[in-house]
């Protein structure tokens, strides 16, 4: 094992290291200290900086699977029952065409924890070799020399040494270990839980909901069989190793908050809360409900529109506009003369005039409109009666 992560615990060692010296240049305590707890946060931020294009990449693959799951249950349902050879190979080669088409995959949204997870076990063997490497029973790793494999051993967390486990408290005070541990196990499945809850129940579309839908069954699985699988294993790990990846849940919490906040599925709960809060926005820009429903259908149908101002943004447009036309006025040297034609009026005059006009006749329209609705409903009282 340790063969194949070899070059991955090679990179960690020197992640880890680099920044433990970046932090002791600035000023913290050097040797044993809180600057490696803090090593292992700055390795947990450059990780997911890392992958952060991979974790986008499957949220909005996550995404438009559960948009196509309507379309993918109907082909489940047109070969439901058929299981000979043929007809397996149509609904795989269907299901293929819709995804590539949609320009997702069923498998985009592994590719961050596939990235992580050897990522993970390189840690975790890193920070196995560091009591060996202090002992001096193996090489150094790196920089991580025996010296400094040492100042490791004695670097703490709340009493607990960042390379003992629940399982393995070493020779430290076991009951500060453990306990420090269990909450630490704790926090990482409660936050991986939460994780799971927030794609699946508050960005998740209504019609992909379905109880006998096979992906919404998978997310239910996942959400509550995977916080409980790392509550048991999670003893075997190293407090560093549950720090690593308790504040890695903390940041995909945060981040993926953000992602669904302001980029939800749509349809979700998620979805229908970001429609509301533009919409409070809108009202709150001057906007009339009328308006807001004109541009919220013209969104829906795809259509550009331009946003209309709200009563303190138009003022300030026109005031813009007049002093833009005065200076305009200021650079002209020569002001053309007006052009008048036969009728003795120019451009501007005949086009307000033709303007006044065609208010008028809305005006008339309006209230002959008006009259006849008010007749109808006289002739309709005079039935009743």
């Amino acid at each position: 094992m340790d063969t194949i992560l070899h070059p991955i615990m090679w990179l960690i060692s020197w992640v880890m290291y680099g920044i433990h010296s970046a932090l002791t240049a600035i000023g913290m305590q050097g040797g044993a200290g809180p600057a490696w707890v803090l090593s292992i946060l700055g390795l947990t931020v450059t990780v997911r900086l890392i992958v952060l294009p991979l974790y986008n990449k499957q949220i909005r693959a996550s995404r438009e699977t559960q948009l196509l799951q309507p379309e993918i249950q109907k082909i489940q349902k047109k070969y439901k029952g058929k299981k000979d050879p043929i007809s397996q190979q149509r609904q795989q080669e269907e299901l293929t065409a819709l995804y590539k088409k949609h320009g997702t995959s069923p498998f985009s949204s592994c590719l961050p924890a596939l990235v992580q997870m050897p990522i993970l076990f390189a840690l975790y063997r890193v920070l196995y070799a560091f009591p060996q490497i202090a002992a001096g029973n193996k090489d150094a790793l790196g920089p991580i020399t025996r010296e400094v494999a040492q100042n490791f051993q004695h670097s703490t967390i709340f009493g607990a040494p960042l390379s003992a486990s629940f399982s393995d408290p070493g020779q430290g005070n076991q009951t500060t270990v453990r306990i420090v541990a269990a909450v630490l196990v704790l926090i990482m499945s409660a936050s991986m839980f939460y994780t799971q809850r927030q794609l699946t129940m508050k960005n998740m579309p209504e019609n992909a909901m379905d109880p006998n839908n096979p992906a919404f069954k998978t997310q239910k699985y996942m959400m509550y069989g995977m916080p409980v699988i790392y509550l048991f294993s999670g003893v075997a790990f190293q407090i560093g190793v549950l720090v690593y990846w308790v504040f890695g849940n903390l940041w995909t919490i945060g981040q993926q908050s953000w992602f669904i906040r302001t980029n939800p599925t749509p349809g979700s709960r998620a979805y229908r809360e970001r429609e509301a809060r533009i919409r409070r926005k809108r009202l709150r820009q001057g906007m009339t409900e009328e308006e807001i429903d004109q541009l919220e259908a013209e969104e829906q149908r795809g259509g550009q529109r331009q946003q209309p101002l709200g009563k303190a943004r138009s003022k300030k447009a026109a005031q813009k506009s007049v002093s833009a036309v005065a200076e305009n006025v200021e650079e002209q040297t020569e002001v053309p003369t007006e052009v008048r034609g036969k009728d003795g009026l120019t451009d501007a005059e005949r086009a307000r005039k033709r303007y006044e006009r065609r208010q008028a006749e809305r005006a008339r329209s309006r209230a002959k409109a008006q009259a006849r609705q008010k007749k109808a409903q006289q002739n309709k009282k005079q039935r009743n009666f």
